[in-house]
């Protein structure tokens, strides 16, 4: 047998068992980590808390995917929208008389839980992510 036989012999060969695969593999679920903000939150939404707020992220993971970023938004009606500058992720929702968050993200990627209470002009809290390693603090003050 030639080489050139042989080469093509080897191709068509890798091209099938490419196909066959494919064809048997398991379909792959999308994965969706966009938690889609309810209608209306499980509490009495309250105003104390309008306004602009600003801050950061921090990571206590160590791992180099989970920088520190700045985190920028509002707080109307008590409605809280706030974004994670680094990736443009926005962490959508509200907030009750007590302080306290219900907070989803849009990210499709990156399974953000962001929890905090809201007291004498910031917000402070802890979150992490669920298919990753990152966790950490934050905090925003009011601007």
């Amino acid at each position: 047998m030639t080489m050139k036989k042989l080469m093509t012999a080897a191709a068509i060969g890798l091209t099938a068992f490419i196909i066959y695969s494919e064809a048997n593999r398991e379909p792959r679920e999308r994965i969706n980590y966009a938690q889609a903000l309810p209608e209306a939150p499980a509490f009495e939404v309250s105003s104390n808390f309008d306004g602009q707020w600003e801050g950061k992220r921090i990571d206590i993971s160590g791992d180099n995917i989970c920088l520190e970023t700045r985190i920028l938004g509002n707080i109307e009606d008590g409605k809280v929208s706030l974004r994670l500058m680094y990736n443009n992720t926005l962490l959508k929702g509200w907030i009750a008389d007590d302080g306290k968050l219900e907070l989803y993200s849009d990210n499709e990627r990156w399974g953000y839980d962001f929890k905090g209470t809201a007291q004498n002009g910031q917000i402070d809290g802890e979150w992490k992510v669920s298919n990753a390693p990152c966790r950490g603090s934050w905090k925003v003050v009011k601007v």
